[in-house]
C-alpha cells in the first residue's frame, strides 16, 4: 500500500464524524501532521480529500416504521450491548474493506437493521409469531440489507434462517453465493471468511442445507442429527419459491418435530421472503384454499413456537392488500405485515424511479438517461407483440446505437481507471427463449464486425478511419447521445483506445434454460458482457455495472414494470454514461408509477406520524389518473378475465389520452362544456382562485351538485384506450354517498399560450389562453398521449381552497420545494371535490407522420381533470371486470 493509499484509508475510516467540507479539510490536515505521513505529496493529499468529499455528499432520506398497537417489547439493544465481538462487526468490516461501502452507507444500514432486528421476536424470550415487511427500492442494496439482518439474527441466536428467493435457479444461485460470502462459508478466499482478524477466529460457519448448485431436496432431509433447540450455529436454507422445495423443508421439519414428540418445534425460525410480493401472496378468492407457495410458507411458520416472517420488497402493492383477517385453522394467519411495515430511506446516490421519471424537474436529476424509442422504427425489425417462432434477422438502428454506446462507455470507463469493474448491457426485448438465440446471433454478428473494424482501422488517421461504416456509426452514436458527459473526450481519443477496451466484450443469454454470464469467473479483470434475456432479467437478478439498457417490452402492472428496472441502483463514477432505450408508452407508464410510488410512501409516512397501525388504515395505490387497485399476481392465475377494484378517494383523474384529428368529437366536448357553463352562468365567480400573484383570476363555478357533475362526465366523449373511464367514475360516485361529494367546484384554468386563435371561449365570460401541452402519438389514427403524467400544474390543486388552507398544506410539507397536486386533497382539509376544464393546444417533437398535423392545430381541445378529496375509511370500492388487455401477457408468463 502506498503512502497516499494509506492516508486515504485512514481518512475514510474517520470521516463519519464530519458533515461539511471545512470540517473534512480540518480533519485531513490534522491527520497529515502525523510523522507517518511526512512524505505525503500535495497531489496524494488532494486526491484523498476529493475522494472523501464525494463520500460526505451522500445523504439518506428518513426511514420510518408503522407498527401494530399491541405493545412489542424492545429487546435487541439491551441484548446486543452485552455481547463481545459479533458477526455484525465482521460483516461491517466486509462491507468496508471488500465491498467499499462508504461510511455513511454503512452507518445508515446499521441504524436501520438494528431497528428492524428489534422488530423481530426475541428468540431468547417468550413464544411469538411476528410478521412484517421492509420496503426499499429496486436494486438499492436489498440483499446486502437482509444478509446484514441474518448476521444480527445469528448474533441473537436465531436457530433456523430460511431465505426464499425468486422462482429461477439463476436468482437462487446468485443469492446463495452472496449469503455465503456475507455470513461465512468455507475458505474461498473472499467474503467475511477472508477477513484477517484474530477477533473473528472463533466464529463457526453456519450449517448450510443448500449450496449454489443445490436447492433443498428430499435428500437434504437426511440431516436429522441436527438439534434445532441446542445448536450453537444457525442452520441456513436458501430456496426458490418452489412448491416441491418448500414441501421438502416442511416434511423435514414436521418429521423432526415428531421425533421430539411435539406438535410444534420449541425453537426459533426467521423466514426472510425476498421479493415478498412475488409468488408468496395468496391470490385465490377468499373462500378458496391459499395458493400452494403461500400455504407452504404458512405451514412452515406454524411448526415453530417462535417465528418471525419478514418480507423484503420494492413493490409492496400485493402485500398491503392481503386480507389481514384471512385466518383459517389449517394455515394460520396470512402473510399480511400485521406487526410492522418498515420503509427504508433512499440514498442521494441511488438512481431510482423518481430521479429518472418524476415530473418534478428538481427531482428528475437523471432524466437524461432516457432515450425514447419510436414504435414505428423498432416494430419494423421486431414487433412488440411477436410470436414464439418469429424470426429476427436485423438490428433496428436504435439497437445499433445502444450497442455502440456500450462499446464507447467501456473506453471511457477505462479512461477513468475503472479497468477491473464489471460492465453490462441489458437487451430485454422478448420473453421467448428461441428469440433470445436469434437475437444473440444477430447482436454477436454486429459486435464481431465492429471489433474487427476497430482493430483494423481504429488507429488510422481520422479521415481514413471514417471511410468505414462501423466507425461512422460509432461516431454518430457518440455525438448524438454522449455530447454532455461530465468529462469531455474527443472521438479520435476514444477510437484510438477502443480496441483494448472492447476486445473482451461478449454476448450471453440469461433465461430459464441458460446462464452464460458469471461475474465471479471474471472478478479479477471485470466482466464485459451484453446480456440477452427476458423474464430472468426482470426480477431480482443483479446485472453488475449495468450501463446501457435496451428495453422493448410492455406491461400494465406497477410491480412488473418496476422490477424490470434493472437500471435502478448505484452508478457511482459512471452515471453520466448510463442510457435507457425505452418505448414512449412505457416511459409514460413509468411516470405514473413514479407518482404512485411516491404517493404510497407519503401515505405510509403520514399514517406513521398519526400513529396508525397497518390494520387501521387503508393503503391506497394508484396511478395519477386511474385510481386502479389491482393486487399484484392474481392476474397470472386467472383465466380470460380478472376482477379489479377502483377507489378514487384522494385521486387525480385526468384525460391524458385524446384525439387531435377527430374534430367532431372535440367540438362535441366543447359544446358539452359550453352548455354546462350556460346552465350555471349565474354562479360564475373568481372566488375559487385565492392566488395573490395572478392578475387575471381563474373563473369557476362553486357548489355544483354531484348529479350535475355525473351528467357532464357521462356526456363527455373519451377515446378508446383512455384511462379516464366515465362509467367507472360514475359508478364510484353513485356508490359513495358521502356528504363531502355532494357539492363540487368547477374551474377553467388559463394557460400560457397567447397566440392568435388559440384562446378558449365557453361563453358567459369564461375565456382565456389555452395551455401548450407536449404529446406523443399513441395511435396512428390521431390519438395522442400527454407526454407527462399530469395535465395541470402542481398548484392547480389549490383551486377551491382559502389562503389559510393553502398555508396549512404548506406547513405539512415544509421540506418540499414543490408540493404535489394530490396533497391539496388531504383528508384533514375536508374540502369539496374539484373538476378542472383544461383547454389544450397540443404539440409534438417526435418524428411521426402526424407531427406536422399536430403542430398546426390551433383550436383548443377541452380536457377534464377531477380531484377527489381523501375520504378516509368512509370510501367504498367499486368492483369491475377487465379482460386480458389489462393483463401483463408479456411479462407474467414464464419464458417459453
Amino acid at each position: 500500500m502506498t503512502n497516499g493509499e494509506r492516508f486515504s484509508s485512514m481518512l475514510m475510516s474517520t470521516i463519519s464524524t464530519v458533515q461539511t467540507e471545512p470540517e473534512l479539510i480540518d480533519l485531513a490536515e490534522d491527520l497529515r501532521v502525523s510523522p507517518i505521513f511526512k512524505d505525503l505529496t500535495d497531489d496524494e493529499f488532494d486526491e484523498a480529500v476529493n475522494l472523501a468529499l464525494e463520500t460526505i455528499k451522500v445523504s439518506f432520506g428518513e426511514s420510518f416504521s408503522i407498527e401494530a398497537n399491541e405493545k412489542h417489547k424492545s429487546w435487541f439493544d439491551n441484548y446486543y450491548k452485552d455481547l463481545g465481538v459479533t458477526r455484525w462487526d465482521r460483516y461491517d468490516d466486509y462491507l468496508k474493506n471488500q465491498k467499499n461501502f462508504e461510511p455513511k452507507v454503512r452507518q445508515a444500514m446499521k441504524e436501520n437493521l438494528f431497528k428492524i432486528t428489534d422488530l423481530l421476536g426475541n428468540p431468547n424470550g417468550d413464544n411469538f409469531k411476528r410478521k412484517g415487511l421492509v420496503v426499499g427500492d429496486v436494486q438499492s442494496g436489498k440483499t446486502a440489507n437482509y444478509v446484514g439482518l441474518m448476521n444480527l439474527a445469528t448474533d441473537a441466536k436465531y436457530k433456523l434462517i430460511i431465505v426464499l428467493t425468486g422462482t429461477t435457479n439463476t436468482l437462487r444461485e446468485q443469492t446463495q453465493i452472496r449469503i455465503d460470502e456475507g455470513l461465512g462459508r468455507g475458505t474461498n478466499g473472499k467474503g467475511v471468511k477472508a477477513i484477517r482478524n484474530a477477533q473473528y477466529k472463533d466464529f463457526r460457519d453456519p450449517v448450510y442445507l443448500t449450496s449454489p448448485d443445490d436447492d433443498f431436496k428430499a435428500s437434504s432431509r437426511k440431516n436429522f442429527g441436527l438439534s434445532l433447540e441446542s445448536t450453537n450455529t444457525p442452520i441456513i436454507i436458501v430456496t426458490k419459491k418452489n412448491v416441491s422445495s418448500l414441501k421438502n423443508i416442511y416434511n423435514w421439519l414436521e418429521e423432526y418435530s415428531k421425533k421430539q414428540n411435539n406438535t410444534q418445534i420449541d425453537s426459533s425460525v426467521l423466514l426472510i421472503d425476498d421479493e415478498a410480493d412475488f409468488a408468496s401472496v395468496n391470490t385465490k378468492k377468499e373462500d378458496d384454499n391459499p395458493t400452494a407457495i403461500n400455504s407452504s410458507i404458512r405451514e412452515i411458520l406454524e411448526l415453530f413456537t417462535k417465528s418471525s416472517y419478514i418480507g423484503f420488497t420494492a413493490t409492496p402493492y400485493a402485500n398491503i392488500f392481503i386480507d389481514p383477517k384471512s385466518e383459517d385453522d389449517m394455515f394460520g394467519q396470512d402473510l399480511f405485515p400485521k406487526d410492522y411495515i418498515y420503509i427504508l430511506g433512499e440514498s442521494s446516490e441511488y438512481v431510482g424511479v423518481q430521479s429518472i421519471f418524476s415530473d418534478d424537474e428538481e427531482v428528475a436529476i437523471n432524466k437524461k438517461m432516457l432515450i425514447p424509442l419510436s414504435k414505428e422504427e423498432v416494430s419494423t425489425y421486431l414487433p412488440l407483440k411477436h410470436k414464439k417462432h418469429d424470426m429476427f434477422t436485423t438490428l433496428a438502428p436504435s439497437m445499433i446505437d445502444a450497442i455502440n454506446l456500450f462499446l464507447i462507455s467501456n473506453v471511457i470507463r477505462d479512461f477513468k481507471e475503472q479497468t477491473t469493474s464489471h460492465r453490462s448491457m441489458l437487451f430485454n426485448v422478448s420473453r421467448f427463449t428461441d428469440m433470445h438465440q436469434h437475437i444473440k446471433v444477430v447482436v454477436n454478428e454486429y459486435l464481431e464486425k465492429v471489433k474487427r473494424d476497430v482493430r483494423l482501422y481504429g488507429k488510422l488517421d481520422s479521415d481514413e478511419a471514417l471511410t468505414h461504416n462501423s466507425i461512422i456509426s460509432l461516431k454518430s452514436s457518440y455525438e448524438k447521445y454522449y455530447n454532455d458527459l461530465d468529462t469531455k473526450y474527443t472521438f479520435d481519443e476514444i477510437l484510438c483506445n477502443m480496441n483494448d477496451s472492447i476486445y473482451r466484450i461478449h454476448t450471453a443469454i440469461v433465461n430459464k434454460d441458460s446462464k452464460e454470464v458469471d461475474y465471479l469467473l471474471n472478478e479479477d479483470e471485470g466482466e464485459r458482457v451484453i446480456v440477452i434475456g427476458g423474464f430472468a432479467l426482470s426480477r431480482g437478478l443483479t446485472l453488475e455495472g449495468l450501463t446501457i439498457s435496451y428495453y422493448w417490452r410492455n406491461s400494465v402492472m406497477y410491480d412488473s414494470l418496476l422490477q424490470m428496472g434493472r437500471w435502478f441502483g448505484y452508478r457511482n463514477g459512471y452515471k453520466d454514461l448510463c442510457k435507457i432505450f425505452m418505448e414512449r408508452d412505457v416511459i409514460s407508464d413509468f411516470k405514473f408509477i413514479a407518482m404512485a410510488t411516491q404517493e404510497l410512501k407519503e401515505d405510509l409516512e403520514i399514517n406513521s406520524k398519526r400513529g396508525l397501525t397497518p390494520l387501521q388504515f387503508g393503503i391506497k395505490v394508484r396511478s395519477g389518473q386511474v385510481g386502479l387497485i389491482i393486487t399484484a399476481r392474481n392476474k397470472m392465475r386467472n383465466g380470460e378475465k380478472i376482477t379489479a377494484r377502483v377507489n378514487y378517494s384522494k385521486a387525480i383523474i385526468e384525460t391524458l389520452t385524446f384525439s387531435v384529428l377527430d374534430s367532431e368529437h372535440n367540438q362535441k366536448n366543447k359544446k358539452i362544456i359550453q352548455n354546462f357553463v350556460e346552465e350555471h352562468k349565474s354562479k360564475i365567480t373568481t372566488s375559487l382562485d385565492s392566488s395573490k400573484r395572478r392578475a387575471n383570476k381563474v373563473k369557476g363555478i362553486p357548489d355544483v351538485p354531484k348529479y350535475e357533475i355525473i351528467k357532464l362526465i357521462e356526456n363527455y366523449i373519451v377515446e378508446p384506450g383512455s384511462k379516464f373511464d366515465p362509467n367507472l367514475i360514475r359508478n364510484w360516485l353513485l356508490e359513495n354517498n358521502d356528504a363531502q361529494l355532494d357539492k363540487w367546484d368547477v374551474v377553467f384554468p388559463t394557460g400560457e399560450l397567447e397566440e392568435t386563435g388559440t384562446n378558449f371561449d365557453y361563453g358567459n365570460g369564461i375565456i382565456g389562453n389555452s395551455s401548450l401541452r407536449k404529446v406523443y402519438v399513441f395511435k396512428e389514427d390521431g390519438v395522442v398521449k400527454r407526454d407527462r403524467s399530469r395535465l395541470g400544474s402542481p398548484n392547480d390543486g389549490r383551486f377551491g381552497l382559502s389562503s389559510s388552507e393553502i398555508e396549512l398544506v404548506k406547513s405539512w410539507h415544509t421540506s418540499k420545494k414543490t408540493i404535489p397536486q394530490i396533497e391539496y386533497f388531504d383528508e384533514r382539509l375536508e374540502r369539496k371535490p374539484l373538476l378542472a376544464v383544461y383547454s389544450v393546444k397540443p404539440y409534438t417533437e417526435e418524428d411521426s407522420s402526424l407531427k406536422e398535423q399536430i403542430n398546426r392545430i390551433t383550436e383548443p381541445i377541452s380536457l377534464l381533470s377531477i380531484g377527489i378529496p381523501d375520504l378516509g375509511g368512509k370510501s367504498k370500492y367499486v368492483n369491475y371486470t377487465v379482460n386480458k388487455i389489462y393483463q401483463d401477457k408479456e411479462t407474467e408468463k414464464e419464458e417459453e
